[in-house]
């Protein structure tokens, strides 16, 4: 049987047809194996224990947390197209009904998994039972139909604000459900063997595949979108085609503070001098305090840096050097300001903006995307943004 042409984020209810005990979940599809989510918490996932085949939720994926579709007997009385859900895991151990192979099923006497309506449990080890599974939407509208809608654009002190400091906060910009959904993505590629792979900045290590450019993580865009072309230009902004995953693991070392002279502007140590018209960082995570994996900014740099680092001067000695951060030889620039940032807030950043990334000495990754945005007429433009900080961010004209 073929898998259902379900998209990742459809809600879906299972009803099970002998009982009409119904479940509903959220879909996740990797070509034809199907994991189901918790709707109050997408991170959790509908796994089944390896020995005695109880179902819970919980984080993480692998075999025992996937199904594939089959069919099966006992079709359903009003007609309405019936499957079996297969583990993935165990497909030649014995189930309950002494055939093999492990199914998702409904028990009467199992005393524990995950609970359904009149003392029903699901189990994971049955042997084929029909369900009938009913699309209620895809990609989880009932709760990302309001996210998805365009926020606000920037009032002109929050541009002021920027072109001054060279950063803007927009606490809570972008949705929750639409962050849970990059979350959940990124989680369930974490759970593969060998997705970190080497690559990363400051020597840390990077998720493999395509997982930059997925539907989930591009989705975080649409709300800001507008904010962003309150900077870059009505139509100017050329939407973004992937991110980077920026994720910052827990450090074991003892605690330290980050000097002035361990700073960047994206693009500097590969001899680029202007390879974007704006930074747009958001926060897939909760950072209340410092040394959380905070984002480090270097207010107002940008001012000083725009000159320093066009070609013959500093960024040639940031280029020259084998060292993160040049062997201490860039200029100090003070103490970095560390950004306490919510899940669903936005950094929005001048590209000569000098930061970094903080330690984290919390005992939880830190999760941020970057956009890099450029305007439609970035390449026409540079020999403009040589003598004009502002030439590509239509914007800031305004209030400059």
């Amino acid at each position: 049987m073929s898998a259902p042409s379900w998209a990742n984020g459809s809600v879906v209810i299972l009803t099970h047809v002998a009982t009409g005990a119904s479940l509903t979940v959220l879909v996740e599809k990797d070509k034809a194996q199907l994991t189901f989510c918790r709707i109050e918490g997408p991170y959790e996932k509908l796994k089944v224990t390896q020995n005695d085949g109880e179902t819970a939720w919980g984080a993480g994926g692998g075999k025992f947390a996937s199904f594939v579709t089959s069919s099966a007997g006992g079709g359903d009385p009003d007609g309405a197209a019936t499957m079996a859900f297969q583990l993935c895991a165990n497909q030649k151990k014995e189930n309950t009904d002494g055939s093999e192979g492990w199914y998702l099923g409904v028990s009467s006497s199992s005393s524990s998994g995950v609970l359904l309506p009149h003392g029903l449990r699901l189990v994971g080890n049955a042997g084929p039972q029909p369900f009938v599974a009913t699309e209620v939407t895809s990609r989880a509208q009932m709760s990302l139909s309001t996210a998805t809608q365009h926020g606000p654009s920037l009032t002109s002190t929050q541009i002021e604000t920027f072109c001054r400091e060279g950063y803007l906060v927009l606490p809570g910009a972008v949705p929750l459900p639409l962050v849970h959904d990059a979350l959940r993505r990124i989680n369930h590629e974490l759970g593969k063997p060998g997705m970190m792979i080497e690559g990363g900045v400051e020597g840390a290590a990077k998720l493999a595949g395509n997982t930059s450019n997925h539907p989930a993580i591009l989705d975080l865009y649409r709300p800001i979108e507008a904010a962003v072309e309150s900077l870059v230009g009505a139509g100017c902004a050329v939407p973004p085609q992937g991110a980077q995953l920026a994720l910052r693991f827990p450090e074991v070392c003892p605690p330290y503070e980050p000097k002035g002279t361990e700073w960047h502007t994206d693009g500097m140590r590969q001899g680029k001098w202007n390879p974007f018209s704006l930074l747009v960082g958001i926060s897939l995570s909760n950072v209340p305090a410092p040394q959380s994996g905070n984002l480090l900014a270097f207010p107002r740099t940008h001012h000083t840096l725009h000159a320093m680092l066009q070609e013959g001067g500093l960024l040639h000695l940031c280029t020259s050097s084998d060292a993160v951060w040049g062997h201490g030889q860039l200029p100090d620039l003070g103490p970095p300001t560390a950004l306490l940032l919510a899940k669903g807030d936005v950094v929005l950043a001048h590209p000569k903006m000098a930061h970094r990334g903080g330690p984290n000495f919390s005992p939880d990754i830190r999760y941020q995307i970057y956009y890099r945005i450029k305007h439609k007429h970035h390449a026409a433009r540079q020999r403009q943004l040589e003598t004009d900080l502002f030439a590509d961010l239509d914007g800031c004209h305004t209030t400059t």
